[in-house]
């Protein structure tokens, strides 16, 4: 691994943040309206679905392949041409390609972020000492999750069928390789890419692996849905954008809360109740009209967003509390893996019952899993004891297995930055 300069400031790690937070906005702004183009442009809601899947498969195979592609050519460039990559694609939209153009570019662009988010968190690998990695990972998270957020906001102004959207979209995507020209690059960070080792990650941490699999299936099948919800209700584009954003923000600050909760309780219980809880919010989105006050839908809106995105980082850290210390990248790698392919069948598979049932198949569905995910927890709570050794909660973001090869592990490894240990203790 490259040495670090020692001339290198500590706010040389602004410029990836800076990088990542661009990125970040272009993202909120485009993913928000993009079903409302599609619905706009004429397509149904089947389509959203599989352009959303489409999305979701790219991301899943930048996750797996994109490491290979960027130790080829170095990260500056790799970096440069897969934001070009993507904000040229986006354009392109404007020419209201053919529906399987429109997913294979949605594929492209997936495949794109993924790349993006792996050469990003690599930097960060190099450039942050151990000791300070818990804040850096905590200031990352809350940077992505606020600036995808002002990204929606972006949004309720802006017409989604016309150019603007995707103008503006594409300029912060390549807004976000301003910053990473101050960066000092080395040698590439990169690892080996991620080993796909699927079953024996449900071997050690079934629970683990189904409540990432579940977040999957339900919060990145709602970014697709919630807006087709919202046009059903005849809610207004602002109205629909607001709701999102409170979705996202929900998600954003209370897992701070209950990833605390969760290191003093054992999480299978508490994953239990909060499926439990998750079934009883999407109960109340069944009673919602036309007429229901605004502030009952931001609190409905939040508070599915926080619980429905909890369960990710919740089966991360119950999986680590059950591996083995030299097993915590790899593992919790697969498990984002798992994530996204949840991301990339939700969609396609919800929004299909969209037109002959309405929107409220996504709730009637969220139930249906919450309900099950929740006896089978129980059944492991009474099947198997809790583990000894505990991981502290981490607000892992969806980004890339990069993530896991810089985060904190053991206090007692050496305080050099890019040196990721296998201790136990993650903080």
């Amino acid at each position: 691994m490259a040495e670090v300069p020692t001339g290198m400031s500590r706010f040389s790690i602004a410029s990836p943040l800076a990088g990542g937070a661009l990125h970040a906005v272009g993202s909120g702004l485009f993913h928000t309206l993009l079903p409302l183009r599609l619905v706009a442009e004429g397509h149904g809601p089947d389509a959203v679905g599989l352009v959303v899947g489409a999305e979701g498969a790219g991301f899943l195979l930048g996750c797996i392949g994109s490491v290979r592609l960027i130790r080829n050519v170095g990260e500056v460039r790799a970096y440069a041409a897969l934001s070009a990559t993507s904000a040229v694609l986006i354009l392109s939209l404007g020419a209201q390609p053919h529906l399987v153009v429109f997913m294979a570019i949605q594929a492209v662009v997936g495949f794109s972020n993924a790349g993006q988010a792996v050469v990003i968190e690599s930097w960060m690998n190099a450039m942050v000492a151990n000791r300070n990695r818990g804040r850096i990972l905590t200031l990352y998270v809350l940077l992505l999750g606020l600036f995808y957020g002002m990204g929606q906001l972006l949004a309720t102004d802006i017409d989604p069928a016309g150019q603007a959207l995707l103008m503006i979209t594409a300029a912060f995507y390549v807004l976000a390789l301003v910053p990473v020209t101050a960066i000092w690059v080395g040698e590439p960070q990169l690892h080996v890419p991620v080993g796909i080792k699927l079953f024996k990650t449900f071997r050690i941490s079934p629970i683990g692996a189904f409540a990432c699999l579940m977040t999957g299936l339900i919060s990145s099948t709602f970014a697709s849905i919630g807006p087709l919800y919202g046009l059903e209700l005849q809610f207004s584009q602002q109205t629909i954008v607001l709701l999102m954003a409170a979705t996202q923000l929900g998600a954003l600050f209370l897992q701070f809360p209950l990833g605390y909760l969760s290191d003093r309780t054992d999480r299978r219980m508490m994953m239990l109740w909060l499926s439990l809880a998750l079934a009883i919010i999407c109960s109340a989105f069944l009673l919602v009209g036309p007429t229901t006050p605004f502030w009952v839908l931001l609190i409905l809106f939040s508070v599915f967003g926080g619980i429905s995105e909890i369960f990710y980082p919740l089966g991360v850290a119950h999986a680590n509390d059950r591996a083995d210390p030299g097993e915590f990248v790899t593992l919790s790698s697969n498990l984002l893996l798992i994530w996204a392919f949840g991301g990339t069948i939700g969609p396609a598979i919800v929004t299909a019952g969209v037109t002959p049932f309405g929107a409220n198949i996504f709730f009637w569905y969220s139930i249906g899993l919450s309900v099950l995910f929740a006896l089978y927890a129980l059944w492991r709570h009474y099947r198997q004891p809790a583990a000894k050794a505990r991981e502290q909660f981490v607000a892992y973001p969806q980004t890339s297995p990069m993530v896991y090869e810089w985060t904190p592990h053991d206090e007692a490894e050496t305080d050099q930055p890019g040196s990721a240990g296998t201790g136990k203790g993650a903080s």
